[in-house]
């Protein structure tokens, strides 16, 4: 008889995890995506436009910290799973947004390649050491960068 009923309470506390699950207040819908405890954010649409001109980041060429493998990313799905948004929790912009090894790049660090200010807000699972992929608004524009070799630059503020 005690078996059958730590079954039963079992069964039930099953239950009801599951009652609780289902409810809006503790699940996030199919057509959202979670951004933090509490916040929904609806993902972009496949229409949506990706801003052409994010706003410029000051600073100068600082220090040279080597000469990188760079490559180009989009978030289409076959680049970025589809996801609209960053590791860090922003919407990637061309001209801005760049994915690097988050041991050596912290999120947030400026970068300056090829005369431009990057911002590290993104991380890949193939980007590790020397290897720094820049977000673009197509994925034409990616593949077009294809790999190359640049020096990258710390950035004076």
């Amino acid at each position: 008889m005690n078996v059958l009923h730590r079954y039963l309470r079992m069964t039930a506390a099953a239950a009801v995890l599951s009652a609780c699950m289902a409810f809006p207040a503790f699940a996030a819908e199919e057509t959202a995506e979670a951004a933090g405890p509490g916040v929904l954010i609806e993902e972009a649409s496949a229409e949506e436009e990706i801003p052409e001109e994010p706003e410029k980041v000051s600073g100068e060429r600082g220090e040279l910290l080597g000469v990188f493998t760079t490559s180009g990313y989009c978030n289409c799905k076959k680049c970025s799973g589809g996801h609209s948004l960053t590791y860090s929790g922003t919407v990637p912009a061309p001209g801005h947004t760049v994915s690097a090894d988050l041991s050596r790049f912290p999120i947030g660090t400026k970068l300056w390649i090829d005369g431009t200010v990057y911002t590290v807000e993104d991380m890949g699972s193939s980007v590790k050491g020397n290897w720094i992929d820049i977000f673009y608004a197509s994925h034409e524009e990616a593949l077009a960068h294809g790999l190359r070799s640049q020096e990258v630059y710390a950035v004076i503020p």
